[in-house]
């Protein structure tokens, strides 16, 4: 069941150089990406919920230093094993950046 969570929030944090991004430089379709590359978690059950996930873009747009802030260790595993190493692409990114995405998850009825 991909494609089932909605884009909230996307915005780039710098971890190791200052490089200002512009609104209209941000990866405005990173969410459509990401929800392509994602099952739904069988985890979060029928309720859903909102995950905030943290990642870098490394040679060849491979998402990769996946982070997933949740309390529940098996969620963030299947997230972390689905994201990593996956490609997506954004144009103009920044290599030393962190790209944060809160996203939320549906279950389809």
């Amino acid at each position: 069941m991909k494609g089932l969570m909605v884009l909230f929030l996307v915005f780039p944090t710098i971890v190791s150089t200052v490089y200002s991004f512009g609104a209209r430089e941000q990866p405005q379709d990173i969410g459509n990406q990401l929800s392509n590359l994602l099952d739904y978690p069988a985890v979060l059950g029928e309720t859903g919920g909102i995950v905030v996930i943290q990642f870098s873009v490394g040679e060849g747009n491979a998402i990769g230093k996946v982070k997933v802030f949740t309390h529940d260790d098996k969620l963030n595993n299947d997230l972390i094993r689905q994201l990593t190493g996956k490609r997506v692409f954004l144009p103009d990114h920044h290599p030393a950046a962190n790209y944060t995405v809160k996203l939320r998850f549906i279950r389809a009825k």
